[in-house]
C-alpha cells in the first residue's frame, strides 16, 4: 500500500514538474516577445527554429502536415477514423444532442474569439485570442462534434471581427486540428491523473499548437499570390506568433477548466466516448 502511494505521489510530482516547465517556458517566450517588441520578430526566441530551418524546409514539413490534417478532417466527417493503427468505421449519431453540441461549441468559441477581435496583432489575419483555451477542451470532451464546432466558431469569429477571407479556409481546418489532436491522442481525458496532465501538455499544448500554426501558415504561403502576405512574414512572424498565441492561455487555463467540466459532462452522458461507437 505504501509503495503504491509513493508511486502515485512520484507520478504527480513528475506531472506537475512537466506542467511547470511548459508554463515557465511559454511565459519566458511571452516576456521575450514583450522585451524585444512586436517589430523585431527575427530576434524572438520562438522564431529561431524557423530561422534555422528556412522557408523551403518549413514549407515542405508543413505541406506534409497539411495533407495529413486535411485527409483526417474529411475522413472523420465522413464517418471513418484511425483506431489502433487501423482505419475503422465510427458511428456518430448526429442526433439533436450532437448537433446541439456542435452549434453550442461554435457559438461559445466564435463569440469568445470575436470578443477580443479588436486587439489585432496582424490586421486581417490574427489577433490576441485567449479563447483558444476552449478549443482543445471541446475536442477532449465532445470529440468530433466539438472539434467541428471549433472550426465553425473560428469561421464565425473571422466574420464578426472582419477578418473573413481566403486565409479563413486554412483557419477552419487548423482550428479543427487544435481540438482534434488532444481528443484523439490523449488516452485519459479526465484531467485527474498524472498521465492525463502530461498527455495534455504534450498533445494539447505542444503538438496541437505547432500543427495548427504550420497548417495555416502553409495555406497562407501557398495562397500568397491571392492573400498577399510575404512568405518571409508568414514564417518569420505569423507562424511563431500563432504557436505562442495558441499555447499561452491553453497551458494555464485549459487544465483547470477541464478538471471542472469533465465530471458534469461525463455525468450527463455528453462525453464523446459514451456516445460514439466503433465498427471493427
Amino acid at each position: 500500500m505504501m509503495g503504491s502511494r509513493a508511486m502515485a505521489t512520484s507520478l504527480w510530482v513528475v506531472a506537475f514538474v512537466i506542467a511547470a516547465i511548459f508554463i515557465g517556458f511559454i511565459l519566458m517566450i511571452g516576456f521575450d516577445i514583450l522585451a524585444k517588441g512586436l517589430d523585431k520578430p527575427s530576434e524572438w526566441l520562438i522564431t529561431q527554429p524557423f530561422v534555422v530551418l528556412g522557408r523551403d524546409a518549413l514549407f515542405a514539413i508543413a505541406g506534409v502536415l497539411w495533407v495529413i490534417g486535411t485527409i483526417i478532417f474529411f475522413m472523420e466527417l465522413s464517418g471513418w477514423t484511425i483506431k489502433g493503427w487501423r482505419i475503422v468505421r465510427q458511428v456518430i449519431r448526429w442526433d439533436a444532442i450532437d448537433v446541439s453540441v456542435t452549434a453550442l461549441s461554435a457559438a461559445v468559441y466564435g463569440g469568445a474569439l470575436a470578443a477580443t477581435g479588436g486587439i489585432p496583432i496582424i490586421p486581417g489575419f490574427t489577433w490576441v485570442r485567449p479563447a483558444n483555451a476552449l478549443a482543445p477542451l471541446f475536442g477532449i470532451l465532445f470529440g468530433v462534434p466539438g472539434a467541428l464546432g471549433t472550426s465553425i466558431g473560428n469561421f464565425i469569429a473571422d466574420a464578426l471581427a472582419g477578418y473573413l477571407g481566403v486565409g479563413s479556409i486554412g483557419g477552419f481546418i487548423g482550428n479543427f486540428i487544435i481540438a482534434y489532436v488532444p481528443y484523439k491522442l490523449m488516452k485519459d481525458h479526465s484531467f485527474r491523473t498524472p498521465r492525463s496532465l502530461i498527455e495534455f501538455y504534450v498533445w494539447g499544448v505542444l503538438v496541437g499548437s505547432v500543427w495548427c500554426s504550420l497548417y495555416i501558415s502553409w495555406w497562407l504561403d501557398f495562397m500568397e499570390p491571392v492573400i498577399g502576405l510575404p512568405k518571409s512574414f508568414i514564417w518569420g512572424f505569423f507562424a511563431p506568433w500563432v504557436i505562442f498565441n495558441n499555447s499561452f492561455i491553453t497551458a494555464i487555463v485549459s487544465p483547470i477548466l477541464g478538471f471542472i467540466l469533465y465530471p458534469p459532462i461525463k455525468a450527463r452522458g455528453l462525453y464523446w466516448a459514451d456516445r460514439i461507437k466503433f465498427q471493427q
